[in-house]
């Protein structure tokens, strides 16, 4: 067993910026929201790494680490796990954090030939 010391890491709950079947119209709004809300979230908290996966919530998260480091504001490394199920495409958090991303994985070998950035480990259990 592993123990975790909480003083380590820290927990935060976020607005989601995309909900299941909700139209790509009304999703920029609720993104909108979500990056507002993250602003002070990340700038008061300035993470070293944000280790994120699949879903839309992680974009604002990311968006906002980006703009901090081209502003030489505070460095963030951005790592992108893209979901297991993405065995042909990416999810569209793929495609928008391809660009952002300082490390972008994928867990099929055929999403390798999307682009050169794109790291292939196999399975991550």
């Amino acid at each position: 067993s592993i123990e975790k010391d909480e003083s380590q890491y820290k927990i935060y709950l976020i607005t989601r910026s995309r909900k299941v079947h909700q139209s790509y119209f009304s999703s920029v709004f609720s993104t909108l929201q979500s990056i507002f809300w993250c602003i002070p979230l990340i700038l008061a908290s300035r993470p070293d790494v944000i280790l994120c996966n699949g879903p839309g919530t992680c974009v604002p998260v990311c968006l906002i680490a980006f703009l901090l480091k081209v502003l030489y504001i505070h460095t963030s490394r951005i790592v992108f796990i893209e979901s297991y199920c993405r065995v042909k495409t990416l999810s569209l958090s793929g495609w928008i954090l391809l660009y952002l991303s300082d490390a972008f994985v994928v867990q099929w070998p055929k999403l390798c030939k999307i682009s050169r950035k794109i790291l292939y480990f196999g399975r991550l259990a």
